[in-house]
Parts: structure tokens; C-alpha cells; sequence
């Protein structure tokens, strides 16, 4: 187990570590983040948040079924007043030999219904055994704008200023992405999304996935993603106030990862 969790140390700053926990819903839909409006938007492109009119939190975690020592804990948290919205975000993922966790505070404004702007700002910390610890900071800036009530168009930039972490032992960058995409309500009872990503020394990723709306209680979740390949399921639960969310992603190196989240809208 332990040359296990040294091979892991050596390949998830580079494979995994870049990847934000987007919630099961977003996740199921094929880690599509850039235009669908969700409280896990703040992980993505915060001004996704804008379309939230309560306040919202949700809570993750995610079981890396390669390793049982790996897994996921994430909590985002949403509060608008008017057409201003606050939020913040918590992120861990790693095992007692190596950890990464990041912490953000978004803010994002709507100006008038078509565009909405956001700026997310995160403290990063890494910690690998018998190397020590670093921390480092980053910002993601966001827009959303809505065409119609169907078609909406979203960006944003992860870590444009290429931040790093601060200790010289521990040579690992804070990944910097670009990102593009759109959704598209084909009725009201499916959502399809796609998006463009690209992170810096890493191959473009178009992803595609869409949601179905069986009753207003239940809706299923299915998604697809080019580089690298994967394969995403999910489905969501609204009772009142209450949400209940499950996700799995097929990683054909890594496995299944299977994910869940509650959540609750004040």
C-alpha cells in the first residue's frame, strides 16, 4: 500500500489535483461548470451563483474506490441580497501521506438579467509527508450571459496570473485553466451543456452532458468527457427545501469515484 500511495503522490499533482469538486449534479453532467447556473458554480465559474434566489449550501464527499485511503470532502455556500451574491467554497482531497485543500470567497453581480460577473479568490495548501507543507493563492474570474431563458453563454479563468505554491521544496504550480461553454434548455424538462477546456500543458477537454427532468422531485443525470475519456451518471432528489444528489465518473485508469451531496435552500 505504502509504494501505492507513492505512486499516487507522484502522479495527482499533475492529474487529479487540478480538478475542483463541482458537486454531483454538475459532475454528472460531465464536470459541465461554464453555463449551468448551480450553488457548485462557485467551484467553476462562480457567476453561475447568480441564478440562485435563496440562500443555499451543500455539503460532498467523494470515494475514490483506487484507493481506500483516498477521498474528497468539498462545502459550498451561497447567500444573494438583491442583485449581489457572496459565497465560499471548501475543497480537501488526499489521504494521510499527501493532501491538498483549498478554501475560496466569490463575489458575483448581475447587471440587469442578461450579464452576470464574478470573482472568486482561494487559499491553497498542500502537504506531503516528509516534505512538509506549502500554501499559495489563485483567482478565478467568471461571466455569465443569457441570451434567451434557453440559451446561456459562460466563461471563465482559473489562476490567470499563474500563481505558485511558496515553498521552493515543493516544485508543484497551481493549475491555470481557460473555459468555454453553453446550455441550452430544450424544453422545460431537459438542460443540455458542453463546454471547451483547456489546462495550461494539458490537452483540450470538450465535455457534453444533460439533464432530464422526470418529475419535479426526481431528475437523471449523464455526461461525457474527451480528454481524458470519461463516463459520468447521476440523479437528483428535491423535497421541499431539501436536496439529495449522487454522482459516479469512470475513469478507465482510475475507476469509479462515486459522489454525494446534500443540500438545503433556505
Amino acid at each position: 500500500m505504502k509504494i501505492w500511495n507513492v505512486l499516487l503522490i507522484s502522479l495527482t499533482p499533475f492529474y487529479l489535483f487540478a480538478q475542483n469538486n463541482l458537486g454531483p449534479r454538475l459532475t454528472a453532467m460531465g464536470n459541465n461548470g461554464a453555463a449551468v447556473s448551480d450553488v457548485w458554480a462557485i467551484q467553476a465559474n462562480p457567476s453561475g451563483i447568480t441564478s440562485l434566489n435563496k440562500p443555499s449550501v451543500s455539503l460532498s464527499y467523494i470515494k475514490h474506490l483506487f484507493s481506500n485511503e483516498v477521498s474528497t470532502q468539498a462545502l459550498a455556500f451561497v447567500i444573494p441580497f438583491k442583485n449581489n451574491f457572496v459565497g465560499a467554497s471548501f475543497y480537501r482531497y488526499g489521504f494521510s501521506e499527501y493532501n491538498v485543500s483549498k478554501i475560496g470567497f466569490a463575489y458575483a453581480k448581475k447587471f440587469g438579467d442578461k450579464l452576470s460577473i464574478a470573482l472568486n479568490g482561494n487559499y491553497h495548501q498542500l502537504k506531503i509527508a516528509n516534505y512538509g507543507s506549502s500554501t499559495g493563492f489563485s483567482a478565478d474570474v467568471g461571466a455569465l450571459y443569457h441570451f434567451s431563458e434557453e440559451f446561456t453563454f459562460g466563461a471563465f479563468v482559473s489562476n490567470p496570473s499563474k500563481q505558485k505554491f511558496s515553498s521552493a521544496e515543493v516544485l508543484i504550480e497551481i493549475p491555470t485553466s481557460f473555459n468555454v461553454g453553453a446550455s441550452y434548455f430544450a424544453s422545460d424538462k431537459v438542460l443540455i451543456a458542453t463546454s471547451v477546456s483547456k489546462i495550461l500543458n494539458q490537452s483540450i477537454d470538450v465535455s457534453l452532458g444533460i439533464e432530464y427532468k422526470i418529475i419535479d422531485l426526481l431528475s437523471f443525470r449523464f455526461g461525457l468527457s474527451a480528454k481524458p475519456f470519461k463516463q459520468y451518471a447521476g440523479f437528483g432528489l428535491i423535497y421541499k427545501k431539501f436536496l439529495l444528489d449522487m454522482a459516479t465518473v469512470y475513469d478507465s485508469n482510475l475507476g469509479y469515484a462515486p459522489q454525494i451531496a446534500v443540500g438545503y435552500a433556505f
